[in-house]
């Protein structure tokens, strides 16, 4: 034997022996580990494929080349489809390989495997078969028919795709994943491009293809990944079994906001496919969910709430944590989003049940109100009959309807008051709704009782549930107040009421046109045109109150009220 070919012939040996061990390191893990069945039907057709090209270029005669030459059309035909099978498992698209149509990439390569050992009826695969015995090693000369170059090309297309997967993997990939990626990709690509080359007629070594040579470093590369990065647990465990099968959804999102991947929770909650929004921006894929989006766009953001669906919504809460690789390099973030409709629907009916009791207390501080107001206004009556009747005594006919005037005008306020404390105290219906409607219908009446045109301006989703229902119970009657005050002595044409929300408080402000006061006579006169009741409401909701006025300049009213806890918690996180 040569020199040259017992080196060949050697390195042959040592690569089969390679790609052998590995075969069978895979078949004791193919019940735990993902891939590890794809790698070890790889690894048994790169394993018949150098050594049928060794006992090939050991083999004198032409007939035992032909031989295993055709043998090694096992690997040629079916090693493209088990390398791109563990690839596509290890990048995710796992679900194809499941489903029975991927049965039909095997089709092609057993067609050509029947025509390789048929070739002598048609010639389709080879033909004008003969020894060259010219080179370095005696080869079967041939030339091909056209049936190897739709094998020769169906191959190379399968093998560029699991390539391709692999380059998406190693460089646009979360960092989990990268390194296992690229010891795979450099494998693959050991395998695949010697084969480009003699397909080509580029080989280094004429009429020999040396592909079966690098079998065994691929090999030894990827047997380093195995031990080194854990390939065939950590893509199991992390991916399959965590990733893949928990209840929450999951979304994972690089540096540049572009979602990499998504679980099927997560597809269920979009009703959207993984591969259908990988690689794309989060802003392509969230749109319909603005409060995500939002979150997703926001580095700073650790956790966001959103509802899908219109009549009947269903809730979730989004939990971000950063991903980072072993170095603490910053590489992404991923966000984990659980469905929180039922935490959701029990606090909207805690907060029913705490605004009804709400407006409970509110019916015991009106009645009290209406209590006082009639002890007062009686108590005036009485005084001025008394008088009346005193001056009657007297016969002082001009103080007698002086007094009169002021009785009637006492007896006719009073009068309204009650009216309309009576009206309001009956109104349950008033009471019972939400707290947005309680104050549209609050702006109604006043619109339609005087005349005045109401603005209000408020956050598009602003539902008044931010506050406690106390706080809210609270908001809405230093609303009816400033009202009364503008019905009463304000003269006014116009109101504006605006709500926002800003750093854990809810800001309410109230103006009017109207002709307004001078707080220093106000306060001379000892009449606060019930400003202290409004401050004693916002005190009582552990809030502030301004009020600013100048004669014919109108009055402003500026409100400020803490939100509901875990609201101010978000607005602090956002």
């Amino acid at each position: 034997m040569k020199y040259q070919q017992a080196v060949y012939v050697s390195l042959l040996a040592a690569s089969s022996l390679t790609s052998a061990s590995l075969g069978i390191f895979a078949l004791f893990k193919r019940n735990k580990s993902k891939g590890a069945v794809s790698f070890m039907l790889s690894m048994l057709a790169v394993t018949i494929w150098s050594v049928a090209h060794r006992l090939e270029m050991l083999s004198g005669d032409f007939s035992t080349k032909l031989f295993w030459a055709n043998m090694q059309y096992f690997a040629y035909c079916y090693s493209p489809v088990t390398l791109l099978t563990l690839c596509m498992e290890f990048t995710g698209y796992d679900k194809w390989i499941r489903s029975k149509r991927f049965l039909w990439l095997a089709v092609i390569p057993t067609i050509i495997i029947i025509l390789v050992w048929t070739d002598e009826l048609h010639g389709l695969i080879r033909y004008d078969m003969r020894m060259n015995y010219g080179g370095a090693f005696p080869v079967i000369a041939k030339e091909y028919g056209p049936a190897f170059y739709v094998h020769g090309i169906y191959s190379h297309l399968l093998n560029l795709t699991a390539w391709a997967l692999l380059v998406k993997a190693a460089f646009f990939s979360s960092a989990i994943y990268k390194k296992q990626a690229v010891a795979l990709l450099i494998g693959a690509s050991l395998i695949i491009i010697p084969n480009i080359l003699y397909v080509l007629g580029l080989s280094p070594i004429k009429r020999i293809d040396v592909t079966p040579v690098f079998f065994g470093p691929a090999g030894l590369i990827i047997a380093w990944s195995i031990f080194r990065y854990r390939f065939f647990d950590l893509v199991p465990i992390a991916r399959d079994k965590i990733f893949e099968t928990m209840d929450a959804g999951a979304m994972v999102l690089d540096l540049q906001n572009r979602v990499l991947d998504i679980n099927p929770a997560f597809e269920n909650m979009l009703d959207l496919k993984a591969f259908q929004v990988t690689s794309k921006h989060v802003e392509e894929v969230c749109e319909k969910l603005p409060e995500l989006l939002r979150a997703c766009l926001d580095s700073n953001a650790d956790r966001a709430e959103f509802s899908i669906g219109e009549e009947n919504p269903k809730f979730y809460e989004a939990l971000f944590s950063p991903l980072t690789d072993n170095k603490g390099v910053l590489q992404g973030r991923l966000a984990v989003v659980y469905e929180i409709t039922a935490k959701k629907r029990a606090q909207q009916e805690l907060l029913k049940q705490q605004w009804k009791l709400a407006v409970i207390e509110e019916r015991q501080r009106m009645a009290r109100d209406l209590h006082d107001n009639i002890g007062q206004v009686l108590g005036f009556i009485n005084l001025q009959a008394q008088g009346i009747r005193q001056e009657l005594v007297n016969a002082g006919i001009e103080n007698i309807s002086l007094r009169l005037n002021k009785l009637v005008d006492a007896s006719q306020s009073a009068h309204t008051e009650i009216r309309q404390y009576i009206h309001e105290v009956r109104s349950s219906a008033y009471f019972e709704k939400d707290f947005i409607t309680a104050l549209k219908t609050v702006v109604s009446n006043f619109e339609e009782q005087t005349g005045v045109n109401v603005t209000i301006n408020m956050p598009p989703d602003f539902t008044g549930e931010e506050l406690e229902p106390g706080s809210q119970m609270n908001v809405l009657n230093i609303v009816r107040e400033a009202m009364n005050n503008v019905r009463k002595h304000a003269r006014a044409e116009n109101l504006y009421i605006s709500f926002s929300l800003s750093q854990g408080l809810l800001y309410t402000v109230i103006e009017d046109d109207g002709k307004g006061f001078d707080p220093a006579q106000l306060h001379a006169a000892k009449s606060g045109l019930g400003l202290d009741i409004m401050r004693e409401r916002a005190l009582e909701a552990g809030g502030q109150i301004d009020i600013s006025s100048a004669a014919g300049r109108g009055t402003r009213i500026e409100l400020r009220i803490p939100l509901r806890e875990e609201i101010d918690n978000e607005t602090d996180a956002g």
